[in-house]
């Protein structure tokens, strides 16, 4: 009792929530049907914890806690939170995800202007940028990370060093097991330090071909 528990003990369970220990009650089963509104908000909550749940620790390295009525609130609270109210959309009943509302970082480092984005037969991204935003903060050392996620097979693919900003050139290999379908891009840049990031910028319009099949 005077530890950590996590888990049902009699009528009670035990949780860990923001690094503390509760017990709660064991909620009640209800006999009453879910109404529409409820059984929408459980559909959102589900698909975005799912999607969240391969990048969080990437998020709450790159997004900083803030302060919450209760505690301090990490990144992926704070994506969540507003991607449930902001960030999902509905094709009759089937919920589904606005990637462009998704954040993967928050920072100050400067970003680049990427000119070139483009999948390889499949098989690999290539990235090609011009980088005009010098300032104190950046460094030749910096580096960037790209977030890809497989909109058709539901997979999330992370390569978390691509590529120095003074190289202004970056090939990424693709998973071998994925196919055909819509890629969704983020990318994110560090220094050397790890201490500074940017923020995250989302790229649409990607997409593997035939020629991986």
């Amino acid at each position: 009792m005077m530890g950590g528990v996590l888990g049902k003990v009699g009528p009670v369970v035990g949780i860990r929530w923001r690094d503390k220990y509760y017990w709660r009650s064991r909620p009640s089963k209800s006999k009453k049907e879910a109404t529409e509104k409820q059984l929408r908000q459980r559909a959102k909550l589900a698909l975005v914890s799912s999607f969240l749940s391969d990048v969080r620790l990437f998020i709450n390295a790159h997004i900083p806690k803030v302060k919450g009525n209760r505690g301090m609130i990490n990144g992926t609270e704070q994506v969540s939170s507003y991607l449930l109210k902001n960030g999902v959309g509905f094709e009759g009943e089937k919920a589904y995800l606005c990637m462009d509302a998704v954040t993967m970082s928050i920072g100050v480092l400067p970003v680049v202007h990427f000119f070139k984005l483009e999948v390889i037969k499949g098989k690999c991204l290539v990235l090609e940028w011009e980088d005009s935003s010098y300032n104190s903060m950046t460094s030749p050392d910096d580096f960037l990370s790209v977030i890809i996620f497989h909109s058709e097979m539901e997979m999330m693919f992370m390569d978390l060093n691509v590529g120095q900003r003074s190289s202004a050139k970056a090939v990424v290999d693709l998973p071998k097991e994925w196919g055909v379908g819509d890629l969704h891009l983020w990318t994110v840049w560090n220094n050397k330090e790890e201490t500074l990031n940017s923020t995250s910028i989302y790229h649409r319009g990607l997409s593997m071909e035939l020629e991986h099949v």
